[in-house]
């Protein structure tokens, strides 16, 4: 092309070149970031332009003072012409990109670079009329070239405007490249026309000032998008992980206390108009048996099918929920009379008592229903489910029939609760209680990081009880904040006398519950406790579900502000299970975050949990807060956490609960092999980098 002012144009493709290869720059600065393939496609299609640009300023330069020869000057500009053709290769490349979020097959791509290289070389030949090469070669070059990015960059702009999200980044992005399109396009028009015009001062200014406009918008869409997009994806995880708190983890229906939510709202919809609410509380037989005999996936495999049933009744309910393992409740507003009632829970029982397939084998279970109607038997929400799970309760007793409805004085069944709370007085006592610790290890070191506490009863007829046999009770009595202390006590005597007896502790988590958690006088109880057995802060950790810490959130604020204070840290137990919200989960003072072992079951097998984990451990992170995964029982669960950069993990794969003797023995061994490990590392420091999951740190 024939400018007036050669200077000047050397200039302008010298600033121009700057810009784009700086823009080359800022993309691979956010593909570091955000790791998208288009984003490095592009940052190569901005290198090339940038050296074609170096490549035409040599080629200036050669008709002042280099003197280059002509078939060097020619080999530059076919140099030049293939670096463009490859930097709108590469711009189709990282498009494909956008539209199907993956990029094209090695193979495709390099049919793509030969394409382009192809193209400059044909448009490079001289093909015009015999005798006349200097008049017709820039011209078929030149037009071919605008004609081609013309086309080429019209269509990016259009696949991105028709396949992104409709927001300003991709809009901007398009503009742009539809605005270069133009660009290119009237320059074809002009070299149609008098290809002497492309020579004028104001087409050179009409198209440098294109360009710029072209590069800054495109820098400031890639930049908007891009926080778009990551403010999209925060909010996605959030309304997932608002989901997991709204929803069971296992079968995907609501949980508990979305029921609780929805409860009072069916009730005040049936006064309204004088409908009859009826909850059913199903709840399958000997369920424990089931995961005795196929496991525990094999048990939540029953579960998923159970709700799935109950979620395509033909008869349709106003709500299903899973409310603990193996109890799910149907609630109907449209039902009169105790007959029909009866006749809908026979149905409801003879549609979940279908055999079923599970891992090839037919299962037959049977369920036991309780039933509680309003407003026969009251009118608050907690009312109502209580009084169909003291109904569903006499309907597992063997003297019962499997179907049964709540009636006046049905609630001495419960007259057992009485008869324990002398049982555990007497434990509390005689210290039956024992405590067995679980071990728990740090991902990236894959070293013992402390212990957990889990209480067990050794009852004197009974035997060895495990807590589901006796907590409900402890709750139900109002003995918690007893059986808590009792825990908290025995442990600091357990770390005071391990240290005594020259042992170097390591931390040990205690669970508490709801009741004691509130109690003004928590903190102080724990000065006590700390100054008479001598422990420092992070001896002792203390554990609390989400539903415990947002009961309260005003009194939980302020106890965890001064255990924080105290310098004891506090994790939130079982996430995911209870309705937390995150609004308030980033302002709780909590150190630590423990995913629900119902998430871990199912991590290998359902993406969405594995999604959901992913997700809440990224989260958490966000949050400057530690994760720890409960329950994991393999090598590929442990394996995919570390993948996702869990901090801490938990679980049979690696030792399950053991008593107090065999817990000295694993940090004995764990100490020991720790210092092997040291002692070989600091006179080899090549040798061991980073140990493997070596047999001897796991329990």
């Amino acid at each position: 092309m024939l400018f007036s002012d050669e200077a000047v144009l050397g200039a302008t493709n010298a600033g121009q070149g700057l810009m784009v290869l700086g823009f080359a720059l800022l993309l691979t600065h956010y593909f570091r970031l955000y790791r998208r393939p288009y984003l490095r496609f592009w940052s190569y299609a901005a290198v090339w332009l940038g050296c074609s640009s170096a490549v035409k300023l040599v080629i200036g330069a050669s008709q002042d003072w280099l003197a280059l020869p002509g078939f060097m000057v020619s080999a530059l500009e076919t140099t030049s012409l293939t670096l463009m053709y490859l930097s709108l290769g590469l711009l189709a490349i990282g498009v494909f990109d956008i539209t199907v979020d993956r990029i094209p097959e090695r193979r495709a791509r390099w049919r793509i670079y030969f394409g382009c290289l192809a193209i400059a070389l044909f448009t490079s030949t001289e093909l015009g009329p015999v005798g006349d090469p200097l008049t017709w070669q820039p011209f078929f070059q030149n037009a071919s070239l605008y004609l081609i990015s013309a086309i080429t960059l019209g269509v990016i702009g259009g696949v991105i405007l028709a396949q992104s999200t409709p927001t300003m980044g991709p809009r901007l992005i398009a503009a742009a490249f539809i605005l270069q399109a133009l660009k290119n396009t009237f320059l074809v028009s002009l070299l149609l026309i008098d290809s002497t015009w492309l020579g004028s001062q104001m087409v050179w200014v009409i198209t440098g000032i294109v360009n710029v406009v072209f590069l800054t918008s495109a820098m400031l869409g890639i930049t908007i998008w891009l926080l778009e997009a990551e403010r999209h994806k925060a909010i996605d995880a959030i309304q997932k992980a608002e989901y997991v708190n709204t929803h069971d983890a296992l079968t995907g229906i609501e949980n508990r206390d979305e029921l609780m939510t929805k409860l009072p709202v069916f009730i005040d919809s049936c006064r309204g108009d004088g409908r009859e609410l009826v909850l059913f509380m199903l709840g399958v037989d000997r369920f424990k048996a089931i995961n005795d005999t196929m496991g525990l996936r094999g048990g939540d495999r029953v579960l998923v099918e159970l709700s799935q049933r109950l979620q395509n009744l033909q008869t349709r309910p106003v709500a299903v929920s899973r409310i603990s393992g193996d109890v799910f409740v149907v609630i109907y507003d449209h039902v009169r009379g105790r007959e029909d009632v009866s006749n809908l829970a026979y149905d409801l029982q003879r549609i979940i008592q279908k055999p079923m397939m599970i891992d090839g084998k037919t299962m037959n279970i049977t369920c036991s229903i309780g039933v509680s109607r309003y407003p026969q038997q009251g009118t608050r929400a907690e009312g109502l489910l209580s009084k169909a799970n003291i109904a569903l309760a006499n309907a597992k007793l063997p003297e019962s029939p499997s179907v049964v409805f709540y009636r006046d004085g049905m609630d001495d069944q419960y007259i057992k609760l009485v008869d324990m709370e002398p049982e555990l007085r007497k434990a509390l006592l005689r210290n039956e209680f024992v405590v067995h610790l679980q071990p728990i290890f740090d991902v990236r070191t894959q070293y013992l990081s402390g212990f957990e506490a889990l209480l067990r009863w050794q009852h004197p007829i009974k035997g060895m009880l495990n807590p589901d046999n006796f907590l409900p009770f402890v709750e139900q009595l109002g003995l918690s904040s007893e059986v808590d202390d009792w825990v908290l006590r025995h442990c600091a005597k357990l770390i005071s006398r391990w240290r005594a007896q020259g042992e170097k502790v390591l931390p040990i988590a205690v669970n508490l519950s709801a009741r004691h958690f509130q109690q003004p006088e928590l903190t102080d109880k724990l000065r006590r406790l700390f100054r008479e057995y001598k422990l420092k802060a992070g001896d002792l950790e203390l554990e609390i579900t989400e539903n415990v810490a947002m009961s309260d959130i005003t009194t939980g604020m302020n106890v965890l502000n001064r255990l924080r204070d105290m310098g004891i840290r506090v994790a939130i137990d079982d996430f995911g299970t209870g309705y937390s919200s995150l609004a308030y989960l980033r302002k709780l003072p909590v150190d630590k975050i423990k995913i629900d072992r119902s998430f871990i079951n199912e991590l290998m097998a359902s993406k969405e949990d594995s999604t959901i984990v992913r997700t809440l451990i990224e989260l958490s992170h966000v949050l400057n807060k530690q994760i720890v995964a409960e329950g994991v029982e393999t090598a590929e669960q442990f394996a995919l956490l570390s993948e996702m950069h869990c901090d801490s993990v938990q679980g049979f794969y690696f030792s399950p609960p053991v008593n107090e003797e065999k817990s000295r023995g694993i940090l004995q061994k764990f100490w020991r092999e720790f210092l092997h490990l040291s002692q070989a590392k600091s006179s080899d420091e090549s040798a061991i980098d980073k140990p493997t999951l070596p047999g001897t740190l796991r329990a």
